[in-house]
Formats: C-alpha cells, structure tokens, sequence
C-alpha cells in the first residue's frame, strides 16, 4: 500500500513537471537563467520527496490506513503547489483542481472511516448487550433447575409418609401431604397417583378421576394410574341405574383395568391387592360369573396370603349354588384373615373378611366380636369401606340357615347406622390428622 502510494505521488509530479516544460516551451527560448531553475527544482523536488516518504512512513506506522492516505494527500497538495508555481500559469489551474480533488476524497475517506468505526462500536455494543442477556438467562434456568430438582426430592421424600398415613387410616392426614407435594412438583405422576387413590376410598370420585388422568397425561403406561381410573369408572357406574350410560361406564372400566394387566399383570393396589380382584368385581356385577371367577382365581395366585380374592370366590360359588365348595372356600378365607388381622393392626380388610366368613359358618358371637373391631378400626374418611362390608354381608343372605339370619341382618343395620352418624358428624378440625 506505500509502495502505491510512493508511486502515485511520483506520477502525478512528472506529469506536472512535463506540462510546465511544454508550456515554457511554447513561450520562451531556453536560457541559462532556466536552466539554473531547473537544476534548483530538481533539488527542491528531491527533497520534498524524501520529505514525503518520511511522512509516509510515519503516518502509516501511527494513524493506520486511512490517516495515511489523508497525510499523502496533504503532502502531496503542497508538492503540487509548489510544482504549480514552477510550472508556470498554464499548470495552476490543473493544480488547483487536482489538489481540490484531493482534498475532498480526503475528507470523503475520513469520514467513511469514522462512519465504519462508529458502526464497529455499536456492534460491538450489541454483541455485548446480548451475551450479557443470554448470560443472565442461562444463570436463571440453571437456578430454576437446580430449585425443581430440590422440589422433587422434597416430594418424593412425602410420599412414604402419605403412605404411613394412609396405612394407618389417616386419609386426611395422606391426602395433604400428597397435596403438599404437588405444590413442590406438579409434574410427579406418582404423587397423582397416590392422591388419586386416597380420593377414591374417601369417596371423592370425581377428584380422583382428575388426578388419575393427570397421571396418565404424564406417563400413558403408568399402570397404576391405568388400574385406578379403571376402578374409578366401576364405582361411578354402581351409583347408576341400569341404563346404556352405565354400561358405557363399565366398558370404559374394564377396557382401563385390562390396560393396566396387560402392561403389568402382578399389578397390586396401595392395599396390597391384586387389581385382578377389582377386574372380578365388576364382571360379579355384570353378572358374568365365569369371568368373575377366571379374575379373583388369578388374584389368589399373585397374593396367597390375601383373603380378599378367597372371600369373593366364596360368594361367586354361592351365587353358583355350590354351597359345598363355598363352605370350604370360607374356612380358608376365615384362617388367612385371622392371620392378616394378627399381622397387621388396623387391617379393615382383614377382619371385614373374618366377619363374612364366620356369619357364612354360622359362627355367630365370634363374627360380631370381628364387627365391633372392623367398626372401631374403619377410616372415619371412607364411607366406602363400611358401605362394602354392609353389601358383602346383604349377599350372604341367600345362603345362611334361619338361625343365622337375625343376627346378619342386625350386623347389616348396624353399619348403615354407623354410616350414618359419620355423616353427620362435623368435619375435623384441619390438622388433627397429621402426623
């Protein structure tokens, strides 16, 4: 680039220097006098040029480019001037211009480069504004990562206390503390889930459908979700008359449940029961008792030391009036709920099972022994489970000798009394569940 310069400056000064010669050619004879001058201009032109690389370099060396064009320019309009006057007249206007020219692509490229400088700062700016932007954004979310993985350790941490709580028949108590641990984590399918099924034995179906359907929004092949919504539709389909909107109920019931068997065929509940038994219960309901049957017989298998499956094979062989195997089939639920009742305090299932088989066996004083403690141990939160009972003990009706059914019916007036008075008692004070 000063090579080009150098070069430009040399041309434009010999082109100068040869119409100044020309001109004086035309109107003069060459004399000594010019030729002195000549000699002079050469030394002064000389000089002039060491002055203008001089400046050259130290102009590219300290203003960059375009300053150095700017200095050039400058040296070389006093350069031009000054073969100008040597010239003669016939140059001074080609000068003047020249130097005009000059000096306004001077002005013309400072300003461009101020121009690009300006733009190259603001740029810069932007550039600047945006990663401090994007910085900020990424230090946030990583916060709120690192808070959503602290809110769903909380919650999973909640979730075996909702289960100590469930077990031990505070269903208030379970249903805040999975409620708490939505508030830290919403998206938490298993905290849907068991919330949803405390719902369900509460006897708020409708709520429980809700949740179990969040759960499975979330994961559509959570079984458990699947098992419970199912069962969800057989309960709200028992509250309805015979009609095509129950039996579209129960279809949707069935088609859930077998969804969560075929994904998961030793599926349990939160009770400890196979979902097969519920799958048997509505085919009872149906009238379908074959099916009834295959259902509650693969629920034995999974859980043997269950009475639950037991108990309702008993019933299916009364309604089959196969009174021989029924008895034998209540002998065996009478010693596995004994165990369970002994195993486990507070087992509602398990005596509900010891009250069935002992009014089947005609074994009077020590059902209504089972009663009282089933009674006692029965969640004040789920009318359900005393609705049941009173239900299971109505179908023995058919089958039980005249001396066993005054007091059967006594027991079955009795837990819809009891039902009752729950219902009219006032709700706890909010808190005197929790553990």
């Amino acid at each position: 680039m000063r090579r080009i310069g150098v070069w430009f400056l040399l041309s434009v000064m010999f082109f100068a220097l040869a119409s100044a010669s020309l001109a004086q050619e035309s109107t003069a004879t060459p004399s000594s006098s010019s030729s002195n001058e000549i000699t002079v201009s050469n030394d002064v032109f000389q000089e002039l040029l060491d002055r203008v690389e001089t400046a050259e370099g130290r102009a590219f060396n300290l203003l960059g480019v375009y300053e150095a064009i700017g200095q050039a320019i400058t040296v070389g309009s006093v350069l031009i001037t000054v073969l100008g006057i040597l010239g003669g007249a016939a140059g001074v206007s080609q000068v003047v211009s020249a130097r005009r020219e000059l000096t306004e692509s001077s002005e013309q490229l400072k300003e461009e480069a101020a121009q690009l400088r300006k733009q190259f700062d603001e740029e810069i700016r932007m550039k600047e504004a945006q990663l401090d932007t994007l910085r900020k954004q990424l230090e946030e979310a990583a916060a709120e990562e690192r808070q959503a993985t602290s809110n769903a350790l909380l919650a999973n941490a909640l979730i075996p206390l909702g289960e100590r709580q469930y077990k031990t028949g505070d269903y208030t108590g379970a249903m805040n503390t999975y409620v708490r641990a939505l508030e830290l984590d919403q998206a938490n399918p298993v905290v849907h889930q068991r919330l949803a099924y405390v719902y369900t034995q509460m006897g708020e179906l409708k709520a429980a459908e809700s949740h179990y359907q969040i759960a499975i929004d979330q994961e559509n092949k959570f079984a458990p979700a699947l098992a419970g919504l199912g069962f969800v539709y057989r309960r709200m389909a028992e509250k309805l008359d015979d009609s095509i909107e129950r039996d579209r109920m129960m279809l949707k019931a069935e088609d859930m449940l077998l969804q969560a068997l075929d994904i998961s065929p030793r599926l349990i509940d939160d009770d400890g029961e196979s979902w097969w038994g519920v799958l048997g219960g509505l085919y009872k309901r149906n009238g379908n008792i074959e099916r009834a049957i295959n259902a509650y017989e693969r629920a034995t298998e999974i859980t043997p030391q269950s009475s639950y499956g037991m108990g309702n094979l008993a019933l299916l062989y009364m309604r089959k009036k196969d009174s021989e195997k029924m008895i034998e089939t209540y002998e065996r639920v009478e010693h596995i709920a004994m165990k369970e009742a002994d195993q486990e305090q507070g087992n509602f299932w398990g005596y509900a099972d010891l009250v069935v088989s002992r009014f089947a066996l005609g074994k009077i004083e020590e059902a209504e022994q089972a009663l009282k403690i089933a009674v006692a141990i029965a969640p004040f939160d789920s009318p359900y489970m005393l609705s049941s009972l009173a239900d299971t003990l109505r179908e023995l009706t058919d089958v039980v000798g005249p001396d066993t059914m005054p007091p059967l019916n006594a027991a079955i007036a009795s837990l819809e009394m009891e039902q009752k008075r729950r219902q009219n008692l006032p709700d706890m004070p909010e808190g005197d569940s929790d553990e």
